[in-house]
């Protein structure tokens, strides 16, 4: 496990993306105990391919490893709202793509019926398909506006350092308010140096930690490995 952890973990680092490569990695990463990189990668899976069922199981028997028992704070607004209930089915490039869809569509249905005769039954089919046409349009461009609020309200990231001391500033010198552990889901606001600013699910506890002991979830990989399926290369739990 040690070795294919290391194997999937190069490709990673150089770029690469996909499920089934942070599903596999993931899985390297959980049968070594390492549950802080178990979870972040899952968590990477799980928003290239959001409706894989195995991610979301692995996920949640992860996070069951965790020390730290922090409660996931209930987004407020309806954009919030929205925006988590479709991140949780479709990726943000599926979501831009359905929205660009629905505005071709739109053009299109909109063009057939300014061209149609005045009066005709034809221009009064094509009333009904552009007013369909108008509410689908709407219905995706406010899911890809939501979508793109949730993704633009703040970085998250998973703690990897075994034990950490979260810290009242940015240094050793500082008092320290909590402790984290390997796995802790958290969000990171700013960072300072070499010191990374977090507050955890619920924003009433915040501190610093070394930027080491933690990482982003988000990545802006370039290359792609979705054809990379669990048949050919994969470590199962």
């Amino acid at each position: 496990y040690a070795q294919a952890a290391q194997a999937y973990q190069q490709l990673a680092d150089q770029g690469f993306a996909g499920g089934a490569l942070f599903y596999n990695l993931g899985n390297a990463y959980f049968k070594q105990g390492d549950y802080g990189r178990a979870i972040l990668n899952y968590r990477r899976a799980q928003q290239l391919a959001p409706r894989d069922p195995d991610i979301e199981a692995n996920l949640a028997l992860a996070r069951s490893q965790t020390v730290d028992e922090l409660e996931v704070a209930e987004e407020s607004g309806i954009l919030a709202l929205l925006g988590e209930s479709v991140q949780g089915r479709l990726t943000l490039n599926e979501v831009a793509m359905a929205a660009l869809g629905a505005w071709i569509l739109f053009v299109f249905v909109a063009i057939l019926f300014a061209s149609a005769r005045a009066g005709s039954a034809w221009r009064k089919g094509l009333q009904y398909v552009l007013v369909a046409s108008a509410v689908v349009l709407a219905v995706g461009v406010l899911a890809l506006g939501s979508s793109l609020y949730a993704t633009d309200g703040g970085s998250g990231g998973v703690v990897l350092a075994a034990e950490v001391e979260v810290t009242s500033g940015p240094g050793a010198q500082y008092v320290t308010e909590f402790t984290l552990h390997s796995g802790a889901e958290v969000g990171l606001v700013e960072s300072r140096g070499s010191w990374v600013r977090l507050t955890v699910p619920g924003g009433e506890l915040e501190g610093w930690v070394p930027a080491g002991a933690v990482e982003a979830v988000e990545s802006s990989p370039t290359p792609s490995l979705n054809d990379c399926s669990p048949s050919i290369c994969s470590v199962d739990l």
